[in-house]
C-alpha cells in the first residue's frame, strides 16, 4: 500500500480509536494525517508526471521539492481563476494558455479539499486551544477520502498535467 494510503487509513484509525471518549490528541493527529495524505498522493503523482522513470531517484528528488504554502496557493488560485470572472488574474495568462478552463469539478474540488484540509491541518497542530469533536474530524477524514477519489478520475488529464508542473513551478513561473 502507497505511503499516502497508509495515511489516509491511519487518520480513519485514529479518529475512531476511543470508543467512547475520544482523546484530543488523537483528533489532532487524525486531522494531521487526512491532510498530510492528501499532501503525499498530490505530490507522488505530481512527482511520477513530471519525472522520467530514470534514474529512479530523480522522482524522490523532485517530491521533496514541493513546498506546503506554494501547494496552497496553486489549489486556491486555479479555484478562484476557475470561476471565469473577465480580467481574473488569479491564473497567469501562460497557464490560462495551456489550461482546458473550466476545470473538471472533480479537480476543483481536488483542490478545494486540499486548501481546505490544510487550514484544519494548523488548526490540529498549533490551534491547542481549540477542541475538536469526532465528527468534525470524521468529515476531514471524509473530505480527504473524497478528494483520493476525485483525483483519480482526473489525474491523467492535461489539465492535472498542469497543476503538477505549477505547484513545483509557480514561483520559476511568475517571472
Amino acid at each position: 500500500m502507497a505511503h499516502h494510503q497508509d495515511l489516509l487509513e491511519q487518520a480513519s484509525h485514529l479518529a475512531m480509536w476511543e470508543s467512547k471518549r475520544p482523546k484530543q490528541a488523537s483528533l489532532w493527529r487524525a486531522v494531521s494525517a487526512a491532510y498530510y495524505a492528501l499532501f503525499h498522493l498530490l505530490v507522488s503523482d505530481s512527482a511520477r508526471l513530471l519525472s522520467p522513470t530514470q534514474p529512479v531517484e530523480l522522482r524522490t528528488l523532485a517530491g521533496r521539492a514541493f513546498d506546503h504554502r506554494q501547494m496552497r496557493n496553486v489549489c486556491a488560485g486555479f479555484v478562484q481563476g476557475n470561476a471565469g470572472q473577465p480580467g481574473n488574474k488569479s491564473i497567469p495568462l501562460l497557464r490560462r494558455r495551456v489550461l482546458n478552463l473550466p476545470l473538471d469539478p472533480a479537480l476543483v474540488a481536488v483542490l478545494e479539499a486540499f486548501v481546505d484540509l490544510q487550514e484544519a491541518r494548523h488548526q490540529a497542530d498549533y490551534d491547542l486551544a481549540r477542541t475538536w469533536n469526532r465528527l468534525d474530524v470524521l468529515r476531514h477524514v471524509g473530505v480527504a477520502r473524497q478528494a483520493f477519489a476525485d483525483w483519480a478520475t482526473v489525474r491523467r488529464t492535461p489539465n492535472a498535467a498542469v497543476f503538477a508542473a505549477a505547484m513545483l513551478l509557480q514561483k520559476q513561473w511568475a517571472r
